[in-house]
Protein backbone atom coordinates (compact mmCIF):
# COMPACT_ATOMS: atom_id res chain seq x y z
CA UNK A 1 0.00 0.00 0.00
CA UNK A 2 2.81 2.40 0.67
CA UNK A 3 4.02 1.85 -2.92
CA UNK A 4 0.59 2.73 -4.22
CA UNK A 5 0.61 5.88 -2.07
CA UNK A 6 3.91 6.97 -3.59
CA UNK A 7 2.48 6.66 -7.12
CA UNK A 8 -0.49 8.81 -6.16
CA UNK A 9 1.88 11.36 -4.58
CA UNK A 10 4.01 11.35 -7.76
CA UNK A 11 0.91 11.90 -9.88
CA UNK A 12 -0.19 14.71 -7.60
CA UNK A 13 3.29 16.19 -7.76
CA UNK A 14 3.28 16.04 -11.57
CA UNK A 15 -0.21 17.50 -11.69
CA UNK A 16 0.79 20.31 -9.32
CA UNK A 17 3.88 21.00 -11.44
CA UNK A 18 1.80 21.03 -14.64
CA UNK A 19 -0.68 23.43 -13.01
CA UNK A 20 2.18 25.65 -11.80
CA UNK A 21 3.82 25.62 -15.25
CA UNK A 22 0.49 26.35 -16.92
CA UNK A 23 0.01 29.29 -14.52
CA UNK A 24 3.45 30.65 -15.42
CA UNK A 25 2.76 30.23 -19.10
CA UNK A 26 -0.61 31.94 -18.68
CA UNK A 27 1.11 34.82 -16.86
CA UNK A 28 3.72 35.10 -19.60
CA UNK A 29 1.01 35.04 -22.25
CA UNK A 30 -0.92 37.77 -20.42
CA UNK A 31 2.26 39.88 -20.21
CA UNK A 32 2.94 39.42 -23.93
CA UNK A 33 -0.66 40.35 -24.75
CA UNK A 34 -0.39 43.53 -22.62
CA UNK A 35 2.86 44.48 -24.34
CA UNK A 36 1.30 43.79 -27.73
CA UNK A 37 -1.71 45.95 -26.88
CA UNK A 38 0.60 48.78 -25.76
CA UNK A 39 2.59 48.50 -28.99
CA UNK A 40 -0.62 48.58 -31.06
CA UNK A 41 -1.78 51.66 -29.14
CA UNK A 42 1.57 53.40 -29.73
CA UNK A 43 1.46 52.46 -33.41
CA UNK A 44 -2.11 53.75 -33.74
CA UNK A 45 -1.10 57.05 -32.10
CA UNK A 46 1.91 57.37 -34.39
CA UNK A 47 -0.25 56.67 -37.44
CA UNK A 48 -2.80 59.27 -36.33
CA UNK A 49 0.00 61.79 -35.90
CA UNK A 50 1.35 60.98 -39.35
CA UNK A 51 -2.15 61.27 -40.81
CA UNK A 52 -2.63 64.72 -39.22
CA UNK A 53 0.78 65.79 -40.53
CA UNK A 54 -0.05 64.60 -44.06
CA UNK A 55 -3.43 66.35 -43.94
CA UNK A 56 -1.69 69.56 -42.91
CA UNK A 57 0.78 69.20 -45.79
CA UNK A 58 -2.10 68.61 -48.21
CA UNK A 59 -3.92 71.71 -46.92
CA UNK A 60 -0.79 73.83 -47.29
CA UNK A 61 -0.27 72.46 -50.79
CA UNK A 62 -3.83 73.41 -51.77
CA UNK A 63 -3.30 76.93 -50.42
CA UNK A 64 -0.05 77.19 -52.35
CA UNK A 65 -1.73 76.06 -55.58
CA UNK A 66 -4.47 78.69 -55.15
CA UNK A 67 -1.86 81.39 -54.53
CA UNK A 68 0.18 80.33 -57.55
CA UNK A 69 -2.95 80.43 -59.73
CA UNK A 70 -3.86 83.91 -58.45
CA UNK A 71 -0.32 85.14 -59.04
CA UNK A 72 -0.31 83.68 -62.57
CA UNK A 73 -3.64 85.38 -63.27
CA UNK A 74 -2.16 88.61 -61.92
CA UNK A 75 0.89 88.37 -64.21
CA UNK A 76 -1.33 87.56 -67.21
CA UNK A 77 -3.54 90.56 -66.45
CA UNK A 78 -0.46 92.79 -66.14
CA UNK A 79 0.76 91.56 -69.50
CA UNK A 80 -2.64 92.27 -71.09
CA UNK A 81 -2.71 95.76 -69.57
CA UNK A 82 0.69 96.63 -71.01
CA UNK A 83 -0.49 95.63 -74.48
CA UNK A 84 -3.40 98.12 -74.44
CA UNK A 85 -3.25 101.37 -76.38
CA UNK A 86 -5.85 103.04 -74.12
CA UNK A 87 -4.02 104.85 -71.30
CA UNK A 88 -7.18 105.26 -69.14
CA UNK A 89 -7.95 101.53 -69.39
CA UNK A 90 -4.32 100.69 -68.54
CA UNK A 91 -4.53 102.89 -65.41
CA UNK A 92 -7.88 101.36 -64.38
CA UNK A 93 -6.48 97.85 -64.77
CA UNK A 94 -3.28 98.81 -62.97
CA UNK A 95 -5.31 100.01 -59.99
CA UNK A 96 -7.46 96.84 -59.99
CA UNK A 97 -4.35 94.67 -60.24
CA UNK A 98 -2.66 96.57 -57.41
CA UNK A 99 -5.70 95.86 -55.21
CA UNK A 100 -5.57 92.20 -56.23
CA UNK A 101 -1.85 92.03 -55.42
CA UNK A 102 -2.52 93.53 -51.99
CA UNK A 103 -5.26 90.93 -51.41
CA UNK A 104 -2.81 88.15 -52.36
CA UNK A 105 -0.25 89.53 -49.92
CA UNK A 106 -2.82 89.82 -47.11
CA UNK A 107 -3.89 86.22 -47.74
CA UNK A 108 -0.25 85.08 -47.72
CA UNK A 109 0.41 86.85 -44.40
CA UNK A 110 -2.77 85.41 -42.88
CA UNK A 111 -1.82 81.90 -43.98
CA UNK A 112 1.74 82.24 -42.72
CA UNK A 113 0.59 83.25 -39.24
CA UNK A 114 -2.02 80.48 -39.03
Amino acid sequence: MSGNGEVVDLRRYRLARLIRDAGRQQGELARLMRESAQERTQLAEALQGAQRHLASIADNYKILLVRLKREKDFRDACQEATELDDLDEMIRRRDALAEELEAIRRTARGTASA
